[in-house]
């Protein structure tokens, strides 16, 4: 899932570069720095999980939150609620108990 939120930020930023250079430029800024704050994110997320270091689940969690929080200046757009459901999803896989091995 941080894998897809990535991704997401990416799409983001790509929605951005058009608003930027049509007449939506404040709109497009705001798009933009959504797209950043969210590759950031997932970016800090990613490579903590990668390297087993303990505050990985703190970094999904806020990665998730983030999500869902700033996917609401997006709804105007399609991508806001994709990016919603993705928060959502995220938040479902970081809260879900762990099962042991059996």
């Amino acid at each position: 899932m941080l894998l897809v939120t990535f991704g997401l930020a990416g799409v983001v930023i790509l929605i951005a570069i058009p608003l930027l250079l049509g007449d939506y430029r404040v709109y497009g800024g705001i798009v933009l720095g959504i797209g950043v704050v969210l590759a950031a994110s997932a970016f800090l997320a990613i490579k903590a999980l990668g390297e087993g270091r303990p505050e990985a689940r703190k970094w999904s969690y806020r990665t998730g939150g983030l999500l869902c929080l700033l996917s609401l200046p997006l709804m105007p757009i399609w991508i806001g609620l994709i990016t919603v459901v993705a928060g959502i999803g995220l938040l479902v896989v970081v809260f879900a108990p762990e099962q042991e091995a059996t």
